[in-house]
């Protein structure tokens, strides 16, 4: 699928260029790393080192001709620039060199290291790969996770960053490679780089297995992303943050496509390589405080057989990416060099919206007067101001009072790395609990196990939300353990303990209950029904609704016996209905009972059950019109009961919210989390989001319509799953997972409509809708 109004052509292709990496531009010539060393098989015929191809024009007819090489002898590069005065930079795993042809002769004859990086790890690419060069000369340099291992980096003055854990970097050199500085922390990989207006930094990185989108980030100084490869590859560990979900962690910008391999400014946008996703992908920015939201458009979408990696603008202002061409990571000897035009004449990179944030941050006389913003980039202007002044013997850092102040100043000594028990403990009494995470989490990445049993103690105290109790399991654990690397499992494994243990009161429990999986081999029938038929309400209560969401075939009988118990909390027993929605026909007599019953929330859950279960139909009422948003709003307006909503938010059958949707601590992960969504949406766009679902499609769910080579066509949305073994997962809008073998598919391209289906309102009456509104708005579960 190429987008209207541009044109792709083959530039070049195996055997001239067999898999490409990065590329760009020399005097008009175009420069490629080929790849001979990346997981290279034992028979393999190439050559036996990375080397950088040369494409030029021989004769002079406008069009690239003539293939030499430049250089070899290279193991592992993964990036490849061009200095102002035609000097090359080649990034390798392990190396940064910067090549020299002096006596023009289209070969490169100097070769000087600029910065070594000392690991025992040797996987090609997670080390050093991004790189842009800043337009003081100096540059930028991207370090990935290195699987958690020990490393130095060294710079060419012998200046160095030691460290271990895995949380990728971004470090700053001076254009000889000197002056190694920190910039920013909390990567996967960043691979790509650019720069774009006098200092804006961008980055593409990639993502842990079960926790994507891959990010666009715009990287500021001491700037956090949340990733660390040790608390687990998955990526699910509550100590890590991968949008800005942990205090002192940065958002991205937005969701990319799977496995983003360079990011280029050109023509007003963004522009980014998806290796994963067959695509080259581009991102329109707005400014945003002062950081970034940006717009995803697809410009081009290939099949299993296309795997763009480097990019690069040519003069002629066409944009040239390379092709790895296979999903295979052993080289193979396949690759393409394509050049795709726009129906812009015009060649700039130059973006509106860095101007516009590029001046809000100009007009700030005092970095540190933005410590209490609520805008997290400038909230990370004054840590980095604070930094910079850090004087361990000086005065404090400021006389903070404010929440967002007292956190800034902690972000500050953290950066410098200021580790002061008595700072720690006092962080750790905090009255506010973003400032007690803050330094849980700091003394988890440190793993200073000193402070072991006052972290334990948080559990005594105020839990004033999920995210937090988490935090707290993770971290005991994580000082309990020696660093090993929990497994993906382990939320569910910690909760399973807690309730395993007999110091915990019953409400920590019943905390603990309703976040489990539902599924968990630890919840059995027995186990629950204990809960059920047990003193406390709690967990009377949540191991009901546990019931309900679970899988066990027995489970029904169970429900039915709450549901018709007189003695239990009414509100219990319609918990209980509601699990019944899909259990088996011989209920239907107790359903037919208690649709009777005096006790309103008893009778209206099992008649909405009855009507779910399709004994009859919706009744009939007045809707008006799905773009007449008022009317709607007037017609649910005060009338919904956030209990009821909850109940069919996670019921089997209905509209099914949980299969996609999390909402405090139950549900899907396939859609967007809902738990904190009424903070930052009201009514109006919650019921827009309902009724015009593909109006608003963020990047990260955007499903595709798959054609098959038996000419059959699905629509699903790409699971989280790892690996590319040549299996895609995906759910459809029913929830339903199917699987294709990669090869099968003939055509694929990005579907307009959301996996969230349209016309929900008409299988639902209007006190539905306004059950949901009441539900997903509460205010209650945001704390």
């Amino acid at each position: 699928m190429l987008q209207e109004g541009f044109q792709l052509e083959r530039v070049a292709s195996e055997p001239d260029i067999v898999t490409p990496v990065a590329l760009a531009f020399d005097a008009g010539d175009l420069l490629v790393i080929e790849s001979h060393t990346h997981q290279r098989p034992e028979d393999y015929s190439g050559p036996t080192s990375d080397r950088i191809r040369r494409l030029s024009d021989g004769d002079g007819d406008g069009k690239f001709d003539t293939w030499s090489t430049f250089a070899d002898g290279f193991r592992h590069a993964m990036n490849l620039a061009v200095r102002s005065d035609g000097a090359v930079v080649v990034v390798t795993r392990k190396d940064v060199f910067l090549l020299r042809d002096t006596d023009d002769d289209g070969q490169a004859d100097a070769q000087t290291t600029l910065v070594h990086l000392e690991t025992k790890v040797d996987y090609p690419h997670n080390a050093l790969g991004g790189f842009v060069f800043d337009r003081q000369g100096g540059f930028y340099l991207g370090l990935g996770e290195n699987f958690g291992a020990p490393y130095r980096l060294i710079g060419s003055d012998g200046s160095e960053f030691a460290d271990s854990g895995g949380t990728g970097m971004v470090f700053h050199f001076a254009g000889d490679g000197s002056g190694l500085t920190k910039v920013a922390q909390g990567f996967w990989n960043p691979f790509g780089l650019c720069i774009v207006g006098s200092h804006a930094l961008f980055a593409v990185d990639n993502d842990p297995d079960a926790s994507p989108p891959c990010r666009l980030i715009h990287v500021v100084a001491t700037g956090d992303y949340g990733h660390r490869w040790e608390y687990g590859r998955a990526g699910v560990h509550p100590l890590q943050a991968w949008d800005g979900e942990l205090p002192g962690t940065l958002p991205m910008i937005c969701g990319t496509g799977e496995a983003p391999c360079a990011v280029v400014p050109h023509n007003g946008h963004l522009w980014v390589t998806s290796w994963g996703d067959h695509r080259i992908e581009r991102y329109k920015l707005a400014a945003d405080g002062m950081s970034f939201t940006a717009k995803c458009d697809i410009v081009v979408q290939g099949d299993e057989d296309f795997r763009p990696t480097g990019c690069a603008v040519g003069p002629d202002g066409a944009l040239y990416f390379a092709d790895w061409v296979s999903r295979s990571y052993p080289v193979h000897g396949k690759g393409r060099i394509w050049r795709l035009v726009g129906p812009s004449s015009t060649s700039t990179t130059e973006l509106a919206a860095v101007e516009t944030v590029e001046q809000a941050q100009r007009k700030v006389d005092d970095a540190q007067s933005l410590a209490d913003s609520s805008d997290p980039f400038a909230r990370q202007l004054a840590v980095a101001a604070l930094a910079s002044q850090f004087d361990p013997n000086g005065p404090p850092l400021l006389r903070a009072k404010g929440l967002r102040g007292r956190l800034t100043q902690l972000q500050a000594l953290r950066w410098e790395e200021f580790v002061r028990p008595d700072i720690l403990r006092k962080a750790l009494r905090d009255p506010n609990p973003d400032v007690r995470l803050y330094a849980l989490r700091w003394i988890a990445d440190n793993h200073l196990t000193e402070f072991r049993d006052e972290v334990a103690k948080l559990l005594d105290g105020e839990i004033p939300n999920e995210r937090y109790y988490l935090c707290v399991l993770g971290a005991i654990h994580w000082l309990d353990s020696n660093r090993e690397t929990p497994p993906k499992s382990v939320v569910d494994g910690l909760l399973a303990r807690e309730l395993r243990n007999s110091r915990r009161s019953n409400d920590r429990k019943a905390l603990a209950l309703r976040l489990v999986s539902p599924t968990h081999k630890q919840l059995t029938l027995d186990t629950l029904n204990g809960y059920i038929e047990g003193p406390h309400a709690g967990l009377r209560t949540e191991a009901v609704r546990t019931l309900a969401l679970g899988d066990h075939p027995e489970r029904f009988q169970y429900l039915a016996k709450v549901a018709g118990d007189e003695t239990v909390d009414p509100a219990v027993r319609a918990d209980a209905l509601a699990g019944l929605a899909g259990g088996p026909e011989h209920f239907q007599p107790l359903l037919e009972r208690l649709s009777g019953s005096d006790l309103a929330v008893v009778a209206g859950e099992a008649m909405r059950v009855r009507r779910l279960r399709g004994e009859f139909d919706t009744p009939e009422e007045f809707k008006p019109e799905i773009d007449d948003l008022d009317t709607w709003l007037a017609l649910t307006e005060g009338r919904g009961d956030a209990a009821a909503g909850r109940r069919l938010f996670h019921s089997t059958l209905g509209p099914k919210c949980a299969t996609c949707h999390t909402l405090a601590g139950r549900g899907g992960t396939y859609g967007p989390d809902l738990t904190r969504y009424s903070t930052n949406h009201d009514r109006r766009q919650t019921l827009t989001a309902i009724l015009h679902p593909s109006r608003d499609i963020a990047p990260r769910y955007v499903p595709w319509v798959l054609e098959t080579d038996e000419g059959k066509t699905l629509v699903g949305l790409r699971l989280p799953l790892p690996g590319d073994g040549g299996t895609e997962p995906y759910i459809d809008s029913e929830g339903n997972r199917f699987d294709l073998a990669s090869d099968q598919i003939e055509f694929r391209e990005p579907s307009k409509n959301s996996i969230m289906p349209e016309g929900l309102e008409k299988t639902m009456t209007v006190a539905d809708l306004a059950d949901i509104l009441a539900f997903v708005l509460e205010q209650d579960q945001q704390e």
